[in-house]
């Protein structure tokens, strides 16, 4: 069966966004605006009860808690400061972390991305002084609408594996692609109803998938939420162009023509990253008027980023 949620909101028409560095144009229509939507599916999978449904249903693994990596533990980092690009990354209580990408456009170089988010994550999460025995896992996962490698399978897994015998290398870094498109191999009926509410919008035999449907159904009919999604819409990609401009700096120092171009795409990300985890933080304290104001003062905007050590 479809989404039950239905909106109201008719008073706006489709806007036409570009989404830098997915490769895609989508118009904004709040109607059938889904979880494959950037800003809603960083919305929804705030909440770590569904976070954690996520990572269990498409890794079919189990998860004990978890809690949202803080931007600052990047930030320390130096360098890895440019992985505030992720869409979603999450620790669980045994020290395993797992980055999570929404995918929606084809990404010829997806491959090379995820290497690079691999070891941006990899190396800013592991605690100063760990012994290496220590560390957890750490699992790059991209939810992609597409099939990424057009091989038809509904789950690529990419672990590291010795060439000579197939044996495991055993560093506890893995990557992985779930596929809508897919049509081979056996994940599960709750992956495949996950699969089929990215892909068709319906929501069968699931409750987990009910649950995100929820959540999706309330962002969607929230005013407030509504506003936040138009102002990034029409606004917030240009009010993050510093953001942008420090990933082209980025790119010229590294002296590359690529690097100039890729440079340039992390910054919009990130500043996309920044925006949609202040507009969290200032509704969980009852601020979120705040941050339409600061949209119109770039001074109260770099305050509250740095109130919130973003």
């Amino acid at each position: 069966m479809r989404s039950s949620c239905k909106s109201d909101f008719v008073s706006c028409p489709p806007l036409l966004v570009r989404r830098e560095g997915r490769g895609m144009h989508e118009g904004l229509d709040f109607s059938t605006m889904g979880i494959t939507d950037d800003f809603m599916f960083g919305t929804v999978f705030q909440d770590l009860g569904l976070c954690r449904g996520l990572v269990e249903v498409l890794l079919g693994i189990k998860v004990r808690d978890l809690r949202m990596v803080e931007r600052q533990e990047l930030i320390d980092f130096g360098p890895a400061s440019r992985a505030g690009i992720v869409d979603l990354l999450v620790r669980d209580v045994d020290g395993n972390v797992y980055d999570v990408e929404m995918q929606n456009g084809a990404d010829p170089d997806i491959a090379r991305r995820a290497r690079r988010y691999l070891s941006l994550v990899d190396a800013s999460v592991l605690d100063r002084g760990q012994r290496f025995g220590d560390a957890g896992n750490v699992i790059v996962l991209f939810i992609c609408a597409h099939d990424p490698f057009g091989r038809g399978w509904k789950r690529y897994d990419y672990p590291r594996l010795c060439e000579q015998d197939g044996e495991p290398l055993g560093d506890g870094t893995s990557i992985v692609f779930v596929n809508a498109e897919g049509t081979r191999g056996d994940f599960g009926d709750g992956f495949d109803a996950f699969m089929s509410y990215l892909r068709d919008d319906n929501v069968i035999g699931s409750d987990f998938v009910r649950s995100v449907d929820d959540a999706v159904c309330g962002f969607r009919d929230d005013p407030g939420w509504r506003r936040f999604r138009m102002l990034w819409s029409e606004k917030y990609r240009n009010e993050f162009a510093d953001a942008f401009d420090e990933g082209e700096a980025k790119g010229k120092a590294e002296g590359r023509a690529e690097g100039k171009v890729e440079g340039r795409a992390e910054g919009k990300e990130e500043g996309f990253s920044r925006a949609v985890e202040l507009m969290h933080r200032l509704m969980v304290d009852g601020r979120e008027r705040e941050l339409e104001e600061a949209m119109r003062d770039p001074e109260r905007m770099k305050r509250l980023l740095e109130e919130y050590g973003l």
